[in-house]
């Protein structure tokens, strides 16, 4: 893999330390003149460029703001190999991660996906790193001449579309996955960011949502027309997530186990599974917790666990590479969420075979029937989410029968390879229109 490094001051790549990393460009010199348009290898360069958009393979600059160990850039590892396996030219450009998110460029690099880090593309507002940002991202396009930017999240979204649109991309693509709620406040953040969305969605020539309920969650907003929207659900690699390839993880052996696999962010909302785990403790005196992942709500929730008498019974495993064998040692997955675009969490937990009880937020109930493939509980409510907890460890006939539905439907509906074949005819489809006279 190729990895560059964007410095905020220029926006030109540079050295990053660290093996498998792409050295800065020298001064042109003799080989850079050889591929100038007028020679012969300028030349043959061009013409198979050509040959290339005739055999529909798309070169694709995939933007989003950061790499963390989280939903949305495993989604976006996953489409970009998927494209890549299918002859296109990817690229994936992302920016810093906050503490305790983890990384996933190492993952990048052992998929052999090319990726930029822009170091001023950042999660936080601020004026000066987002203008910067927007100009490496200009001129990262204006060196890529990508035919299609699909960016991700909201910061890079608004940047890459607008820098793009600057640069004269002939498409431009943007999923939402989810952020419905943090455009709705009326905080100046909202505001600003709610502006920002207009102004890009207008440049923008589709919108991807990863449910129905994000979609129409974003168009009662003013977010884009009706046309513009695909719902496209997330997909998984279904061999990878194969119950028979992975054992339960030594790290929590024993029964019955809770498990969780989240950013320790406010919007997963798992203080309220601390809570009703410290409701069913009296109940079930061998009862566990396991949370997967780590956060900036880490040190809150370990003292709100020992606040609760619960310090013995939650484990906090932090961010890890591979989840699968946590997933085959939980007997049921947790999803408390405040808010979801969909989950794929879930997804993951459904292929290896594992009862699923989430709440009724977002896109989860386009995901889960309740009482046929997983169970739904109210959100914000410790009281029926522990209740439910309850109901399915008192019936392991049932969880069995939510986890073989579970498998059916994620095997049905939930394939990398659909999710992969979904986006790409939306590319071709769009990439024929904009040549079109």
């Amino acid at each position: 893999m190729a990895l560059s490094v964007v410095s905020l001051a220029s926006a030109r790549p540079v050295p990053k330390p660290g093996p498998g990393r792409r050295a800065a460009p020298a001064a042109p010199g003799p080989a850079a003149a050889a591929l100038h348009p007028g020679t012969p290898t300028g030349l043959l360069i061009l013409y198979l460029r050509l040959l290339s958009r005739s055999l529909n393979v798309a070169r694709i600059l995939q933007i989003l703001t950061r790499l963390a160990v989280r939903g949305v850039p495993r989604h976006v590892l996953d489409l970009s190999a998927g494209l890549l396996a299918r002859g296109h030219q990817v690229e994936i450009v992302a920016g810093r991660s906050e503490p305790g998110e983890g990384s996933l460029w190492e993952e990048a690099s052992q998929r052999g996906i090319p990726a930029t880090y822009l170091l001023a593309l950042q999660r936080a507002l601020s004026p000066t790193a987002d203008a910067a940002a927007f100009l490496g991202l200009y001129r990262k396009i204006i060196r890529t001449r990508p035919d299609i930017v699909h960016t991700h999240i909201s910061k890079a979204g608004v940047l890459g579309r607008l820098a793009a649109r600057l640069a004269g991309v002939p498409v431009v693509v943007h999923t939402y996955h989810g952020q419905v709620e943090e455009l709705e406040g009326s905080s100046l953040k909202s505001r600003l960011l709610r502006g920002g969305e207009k102004l890009a969605a207008r440049r923008t020539d589709a919108l991807i949502a990863v449910s129905g309920e994000t979609a129409a969650g974003l168009q009662a907003l003013g977010l884009g027309r009706a046309a513009q929207y695909r719902v496209i659900r997330n997909g998984i690699d279904l061999k990878y997530f194969d119950p028979d390839l992975a054992s339960p993880s030594p790290a929590v052996s024993g029964s019955p186990l809770l498990g969780v696999i989240a950013s320790l962010t406010p919007e997963k909302g798992l203080d309220l599974l601390l809570k009703a785990l410290g409701s069913l403790a009296p109940r079930y005196p061998q009862l566990r917790l396991c949370l997967v992942g780590d956060g900036p709500l880490r040190g809150e929730l370990e003292a709100q666990a020992r606040g609760l008498g619960l310090e013995a019974r939650v484990y906090f495993a932090g961010n890890v590479a591979d989840v699968r064998p946590y997933l085959r040692a939980f007997d049921l997955l947790v999803v408390p969420s405040r808010r979801e675009g969909q989950g794929r969490v879930l997804i993951e937990a459904m292929a290896m075979g594992r009862p699923v009880v989430a709440a009724h937020v977002g896109g989860i109930p386009e995901l889960i029937r309740h009482g046929h493939n997983g169970w739904l509980v109210p959100p914000e409510n410790p009281a029926a989410l522990a209740q439910a907890i309850a109901a399915l460890l008192d019936d392991p006939p049932l969880r069995a029968a939510l986890a073989q539905e579970g498998r059916r439907g994620a095997e049905h509906t939930f394939g990398l390879e659909h999710m992969v074949t979904q986006v790409e005819q939306l590319y071709l489809e769009l990439s024929a229109g904009s040549r079109r006279p």
